[in-house]
This record gives C-alpha cells, structure tokens and sequence, in this order.
C-alpha cells in the first residue's frame, strides 16, 4: 500500500497532463488514474516496478480509451482510436527568449504541431517531452518498435518539409 501511494504521489501529474493531451476532460482523466490505482492495489502480482511511468501511462491510455468506446457503443459507426486529438500545449523557457519572440515561436511551433497527425503529435510528446526511447513508446502505444521509429521519422520530415527549422530547436532543447 506505501509503495503504490509513493508511486500515485510520483506519477499523478505526469498521468493527468497525458489524459488532457489525450483530449479528455480533467474529470474523465482522474476517474481514469483512480481506477487503473485500483486495479494496482486489488491485484498485487502485476509486475510494474521497473518501468511504473510507461506501464500507468499505457494503462490510463487503456482505460480512458476504454471508456471512450463505452460512451460511444449506442453509435451505429466504428469508432477509430487512432483519430483521438491528441493536443500537445508547446511551454518554451523565458530565459531562452525575449516576450516577442517567444510568443512568435511558440505560435510558429504550435502551427507546426497542429498540421501534424493527433498520432504523430502524440508520439512526439512521448519521445521529446516525456523523453522516453522507442521501445517504451511502442509500448504505452501498442505498436512496434519499427512502426514507432517509421511514425516519427515522418513526423520530423514533415516538420523538416514544411520549414519549421525553429521546432527542431525546441526538440533539442528538450531532451538530452
């Protein structure tokens, strides 16, 4: 019980900011994270504690992705999980930059990130903001390694093909 209360009070707010990216609502989000701590304490023989952040970060995807199809099972059409707006808020350092330009920057990459797919947008958060490698993406994202590495590829070309030099700036700023 200590260790999943230690692991909650680690990984609350990176699990919320993730369901908000996700475009759910904060509601939504925290009945996500409680149940998936739930499960956590009702079932004490999941093997969680080497990688805790990427396994809850899949499992709340799960479980919001879950309820989403709940919500949705009266409509007479499929539902695709992979056209969920994934939103991804751009916060660039003030020490970085003057006020002008950084709300011309931040502008700029926002319009880059929004011409990108909700997927690529997604998978950009997670290798660049969150920092994870390509095996714990595939992971949280339930694809391959290759797709994984082939999704970003793209991304980053398209930015590349469509002159946002600046956002490639940003990405190296935030991961080391």
């Amino acid at each position: 019980m200590e260790r999943i209360e230690t692991i909650y009070k680690n990984y609350v707010d990176d699990l919320y900011a993730y369901g908000l990216h996700l475009g759910f609502s904060a509601s939504s989000v925290m009945d996500a994270i409680h149940n998936v701590f739930q499960k956590l304490l009702l079932n004490k023989n999941l093997s969680y504690a080497d990688n805790a952040k990427p396994y809850l970060l899949k499992s709340v995807r799960n479980e919001l992705l879950d309820e989403y199809k709940r919500s949705k099972k009266f409509l007479s059409y499929e539902t695709d999980i992979e056209i969920l707006p994934f939103n991804l808020d751009v916060n660039v350092e003030d020490v970085l930059l003057e006020k002008e330009s950084k709300s011309f920057l931040k502008t700029k990459i926002d319009t880059a990130l929004k011409s990108l797919t909700p997927r690529q947008r997604e998978i950009i958060y997670l290798r660049y903001t969150q920092d994870y490698n390509y095996q714990q993406i595939s992971e949280i994202l339930n694809i391959t390694v290759p797709a994984c590495r082939n999704l970003i590829l793209k991304a980053l070309k398209y930015l590349r093909k469509n002159n946002a030099g600046e956002f490639y700036l940003f990405l190296s700023c935030g991961s080391s």
